[in-house]
């Protein structure tokens, strides 16, 4: 989910990329040491640090301006689309009456897996027990909570038994991203150099108008995608006699709030999904 945090995180990731091509250790662009973060100013940048403005290093400072806050129309009725597909790392196995449960290797559970059973004690019809792999879940444990909703059946380890007489299938399927777009919104972000020089911050601002002079768009840690469009940029020479000048760049960013949820690739036991189902299949890919 994108929010003020994650996207000027990832514009201060962004131009340090452009800035500071050989890394943050080798200095910028501009020749000088430069300092990229969220926020402004500090009172040790002024004068009590190792790299301050009198020392000659420039600094790049990004913050949200609350006023500028925008709500935008959303997809009407806020839609859950499928994203990315997980494929399964957990499987179920049946021989007679016994499934077992297997995790490949050491690798993190992700998958559904599930039985569909004829038979079951005191269950009209085929019932069906689902079960959507969470991170920390080992074979014992799937075993046991799918033991746990089947009348009779008992589990052992990986395994669990049902009562005699009853016919299983298994079910395997990946996992699906489902997103939603809660809220869509605009908010503007100043992106504001500092330096102790004139001409330093004029040769700075010009490499932070020109880093994003072609880019539109921007995804943060959280994969998430907003807009980025350049505004009015100004020169600030308000405290040029404590030897500070600056240049705040206004950019307008566009963002949705939005939710994910993992959710099995398919549907199971009839439920919700229409007249023509009949209860007990199986709907892949849905």
């Amino acid at each position: 989910m994108a929010d003020i945090s994650t996207i000027s995180t990832t514009i201060a990731t962004a131009l340090a990329a452009a800035l500071c091509p050989d890394g943050t250790a080798s200095g910028a662009v501009t020749g000088r040491p430069l300092i990229i973060r969220r926020g402004g100013l500090t009172q040790a940048d002024l004068g009590d640090a190792a790299h301050t403005l009198q020392q000659g290093c420039d600094f790049i400072g990004i913050a949200d301006l609350p006023e500028s806050w925008t709500r935008l129309d959303e997809p009407l009725g806020r839609p859950w689309r499928a994203n990315n597909q997980t494929p399964a790392t957990v499987s179920i196995s049946v021989t007679g009456t016994t499934a077992t449960i297997s995790v490949t290797g050491s690798a993190m559970p992700t998958g559904t897996v599930g039985l569909r059973i004829g038979g079951l004690p005191g269950v009209n019809g085929t019932a069906c027990s689902l079960h959507v792999a969470m991170p920390g879940d080992t074979a014992a444990d799937i075993a046991a909570m799918l033991a746990a909703s089947l009348p009779g059946a008992v589990a052992t380890g990986t395994s669990l038994t049902l009562p005699a007489g009853c016919t299983a299938q298994a079910i395997n399927a990946g996992t699906q991203a489902a997103r939603c777009v809660a809220r869509r919104q605009s908010q503007m972000f100043v992106i504001t150099a500092w330096s102790a020089l004139p001409a330093a911050r004029d040769v700075l601002g010009q490499a932070i108008s020109d880093a994003l002079a072609l880019t539109d768009w921007l995804t943060d840690e959280n994969g998430s995608t907003f807009r980025i469009e350049a505004r009015a940029a100004t020169n600030d020479d308000t405290a040029m006699n404590r030897g500070l000048f600056s240049r705040p760049a206004r950019y307008l960013v566009t963002f949705d709030t939005d939710l994910t949820r993992t959710t099995p690739v398919m549907l199971a036991g009839g439920v919700g999904v229409g007249p023509t189902v009949v209860t007990g299949d199986v709907l892949l890919d849905q």
